[in-house]
């Protein structure tokens, strides 16, 4: 991927990209606090970086899996992914059934008022395949 920054072109590495936003006809590349910006689409995007751990969250955002330290249920089909840089961003819950198809998360009842987090380093027993996660 090539974007720019301080009218300078710069390749990206797609695994080295923590999330993607949408901005207008253009795009932001976030990348360790950095933005890049470049002339594309959130939807051409979605496609291309789907092979690269990416799952779109909102209709806005792209977040690279590999990007995540942990994700917590925040009701009504929402998440909030808190990311290995600190930030954290939320999804929609039109997006749920994407997300649960591309996280290896479990399906939960998850009792009433209680809010449970997903910690990926707590649980080694659930993997995303190797494609998708950071050795």
């Amino acid at each position: 991927m090539i974007a720019e920054r301080e009218q300078r072109l710069y390749p990206i590495q797609p695994r080295r990209i923590d999330y993607v936003e949408s901005a207008g006809n253009y795009v932001k590349f976030h990348v360790d606090r950095c933005e890049y910006i470049a002339r594309e689409s959130i939807k051409r995007l979605e496609v291309v970086l789907a092979s690269a751990g990416f799952v779109r969250i909102e209709r806005t955002l792209l977040l690279n899996i590999l990007a995540i330290s942990f994700v917590e249920t925040v009701g009504h089909g929402a998440f909030a992914f808190t990311l290995n840089n600190g930030l954290r961003l939320h999804s929609g819950p039109a997006y749920r059934e994407t997300i649960l198809r591309a996280l290896p998360l479990r399906r939960r009842a998850w009792g009433v008022g209680g809010e449970r987090e997903h910690n990926f380093a707590a649980e080694p027993e659930i993997q995303v395949p190797p494609t998708h996660w950071r050795s």
